[in-house]
């Protein structure tokens, strides 16, 4: 994942860009205020004065990147058909390794937000950002699943006997949200990657089957 701070706007992108560097070289448990403090290019002791500590900071940081992304797809700004987006979705939550593109969360990325959503199991902040994450991304994925479908009807229609159209695009959004959620974490907390191949052959047979039945309009 190439860094969105390379030309920051102010301050406060310039502090949220060294606290994402910092993120991403240390992991959440390792991250301290100094540290992000080292990759900043100004006075550290700014750092201090617009947060309150570390998980502050990180909080806004995670806010930033979710705006960016909601405004991204928003407007359009992934430049893939339907069920591309849908599968490069699954493979960067399951083998961002094998992912090359510049929006795509990278392994030490991917880790650093595995830590941050662990947070969220004690951390009020934290649960309400997740929240709103896993709502912004199950948008991202139902309109997806949605386009997906709508192609994918000719040949339903065409085809007699074919499944009917009593699939919801919500349930298949939330299944593929659920299934690459829990990828992520097996992916940053083992280092077995045999399964992430058949993992990602079998979702994809998976919309293969399904988005046929998807009914484009529920």
């Amino acid at each position: 994942m190439d860094d969105p701070f390379t030309e920051p706007a102010d301050t406060r992108e310039a502090i949220l860009g060294a606290a994402f560097r910092a993120l991403c070289e240390h992991g959440y448990a390792d991250l301290t205020i100094k540290r992000i403090g080292e990759a900043f290019e100004k006075s550290p002791s700014l750092v201090y004065h617009h947060y309150d500590g570390k998980d502050d900071l990180l909080v806004d940081l995670l806010e930033y990147l979710l705006d960016g992304f909601e405004t991204a797809v928003s407007g359009d700004a992934f430049d893939l058909p339907p069920r591309a987006r849908l599968d490069a979705y699954v493979a960067a939550m399951t083998d961002p390794d094998d992912v090359d593109d510049e929006h795509a969360p990278d392994g030490p990325f991917l880790a650093a937000m595995v830590e941050l959503r662990a947070q969220a199991a004690t951390d009020e902040a934290y649960r309400e950002h997740f929240d709103r994450s896993d709502r912004v991304f199950r948008r991202f994925l139902e309109r997806s699943v949605r386009e997906a479908a709508a192609e994918s009807t000719a040949g339903r229609n065409s085809a007699p006997g074919g499944p009917a159209a009593d699939v919801e695009p919500a349930a298949v959004a939330e299944t593929l949200q659920t299934l690459a959620t829990g990828a992520m974490f097996r992916w940053s907390t083992t280092t077995d990657r045999e399964w992430t191949d058949a993992v990602r052959e079998e979702t994809s047979r998976y919309l293969s089957r399904t988005l046929p039945a998807v009914d484009p309009e529920a």
